[in-house]
């Protein structure tokens, strides 16, 4: 279950109002094997009527570490790529990128070589909460933490989160794949598997708890009734094997609920090699909005996703440090209750997925809603 911070975070102010327009237009690139790299960036005292020219890291600028889960879900690698395409703007700050190949125990490890180092900052996408400790002792040590898409379970552990709205995902998915199936009209009571995430990852539990403030009424109903619940892990061949062994059980699901679409599109090759058609009596659902997953849907075989740019995320996050490393600035507490800032998200149907794009990375990135920031081209522009 979600902790009280977190039961917090899902109340936060969403800024999805302005932008709702922001998961659509053109692709997101990257990809590649666990690596590091070191990388720069450039001004983050810019004014917003253009981008700044790209440039080299000054002398002595700011080393800031950026820790990320891998390359693995496929969801990280854009992320990955917006800190390469950010840091052009940026030459107050030299970036080192760190792989932690979906570790927990090797991210806390690159934590301690980030104070080690001396660095002046730290963008985290956390493994797993239990890399919290590490990240608040880098806190009381000096080094200001910014986490990404999923967040530690103690705000003092950073300065701001910046991420979707996880609970809201989860809620907007299972809401609209049940507005799906009564469209398709579709016999209830709907069998439902639920596919959580990474056990652990606040990502997983959040999204999960949006799924549940969804199904359990409707269970209550007798609308649904949820068949299975398991992790998969956020990973495709994970959910392919585990719906596999299930479905020698039984053929009577109405839908899949994944937490993303690299789950989603496990339980569609798994539905596929049991003789049964995705988008005819079972239906999938995912979040993430994956280019497979969006040709899928054009297709007929997943019926949702629901987008959120890791790109955006990653554009924000070094806006966000540059903002506290030359000026102290932290999301205004009003207006960002407990540090946390969040991007917008689109839910995708086959209504709307002409429009949308690749991870949901838009053609101009907005600029971070506080602080010192500016509108930038995405790398496909």
């Amino acid at each position: 279950m979600a902790s009280p911070f977190r039961a917090h975070r899902s109340r936060g102010v969403r800024l999805g109002l302005g932008l709702a327009g922001l998961g659509l237009l053109a692709a997101a690139c990257g990809s590649g094997s666990p690596t590091t790299a070191s990388t720069t960036a450039s001004s983050g005292s810019t004014a917003s009527s253009g981008p700044a020219s790209s440039a080299a890291p000054s002398k002595g600028a700011s080393l800031v570490y950026f820790i990320f889960n891998g390359y693995t879900p496929p969801f990280f690698a854009p992320m990955a790529q917006g800190i390469k395409d950010i840091q052009r703007h940026y030459p107050n700050l030299n970036i080192k990128i760190l792989s932690a190949g979906g570790s927990a125990s090797t991210e806390i490890s690159q934590i301690h070589e980030a104070v080690a180092a001396g660095a002046k900052g730290i963008i985290l996408n956390p493994v797993d909460e239990s890399v919290t400790t590490a990240a608040k002792q880098a806190m009381s040590s000096g080094i200001p933490v910014i986490t990404l898409d999923r967040d530690v379970s103690d705000p003092s552990a950073r300065i701001a989160f910046i991420g979707d709205n996880d609970v809201v995902l989860g809620r907007q998915e299972a809401t609209a794949c049940l507005k799906q199936l009564a469209a398709h009209h579709v016999p209830s009571p709907w069998h439902v598997v639920d596919l959580q995430g990474t056990q652990g990852a606040s990502t997983s539990v959040d999204r999960e708890k949006g799924f549940e403030e969804v199904l359990k009424p409707a269970e209550k109903a007798g609308k649904v009734k949820v068949i299975l619940n398991q992790s998969a892990n956020f990973d495709t061949g994970t959910a392919q094997s585990l719906l596999s062994e299930f479905v020698t059980k039984t053929h009577d699901i109405q839908l899949v609920l994944a937490s993303n679409d690299a789950m989603a599109l496990g339980a569609i090759n798994a539905l596929k090699s049991a003789g049964l058609t995705p988008g005819s009596k079972t239906y999938v659902c995912g979040a993430d909005a994956q280019p497979e997953s969006l040709t899928a849907i054009k297709a007929g075989s997943q019926l949702v996703t629901v987008t959120h740019s890791p790109y955006v995320e990653a554009f924000w996050s070094v806006e966000a440090m540059s903002n506290y490393l030359t000026s102290k600035t932290k999301p205004p507490a009003a207006k960002f209750p407990n540090g946390i800032v969040h991007i917008p998200q689109v839910v995708v149907t086959k209504s709307n997925v002409a429009k949308v794009s690749a991870w949901g990375t838009p053609k101009t990135v907005p600029p971070l809603p506080y602080g010192k920031a500016q509108a930038y081209p995405s790398s496909s522009s």
